[in-house]
């Protein structure tokens, strides 16, 4: 578990120990390490660490229906996480404590370029 520093404000950003992961591909890294490549660049990438932050923040403020937790997706470079292949699909939610990454897939290329690479 990491800590994503925003401003004065801080949340938390781990992987569930039994998250999805998908493989598209040849990727020869563990499970451990590709976990630990996804909470880097949370954590490094300022523009997805500040919505991270903010949003979780915003639920820990609210109250009523508003403190549920929100899902995300976010595709990336997998370059941006030192991870081989061509793109990083992640799937997550953000609440109260931080985020939390329940699905990881690995791409060869971008989803919108795969109908047509038959």
């Amino acid at each position: 578990m990491k800590k994503i520093n925003y401003g004065s404000f801080v949340c938390e950003i781990s992987v569930d120990p039994d998250y999805m992961l998908l493989k598209h591909g040849l990727c020869d890294y563990e499970r451990d390490t590709i976990a630990y490549a996804v909470e880097r660049f949370f954590t490094r990438c300022r523009k997805a660490g500040k919505a991270c932050t903010e949003e979780s923040i915003q639920i820990r403020v609210a109250k009523g229906k508003a403190k549920r937790k929100h899902a995300f997706t976010y595709l990336a470079p997998a370059i941006l996480m030192e991870l081989p292949e061509g793109w990083v699909r992640v799937w997550g939610e953000v609440n109260a404590a931080g985020v939390e990454i329940n699905k990881i897939e690995i791409l060869k290329e971008h989803p919108c370029f795969a109908e047509y690479a038959a």
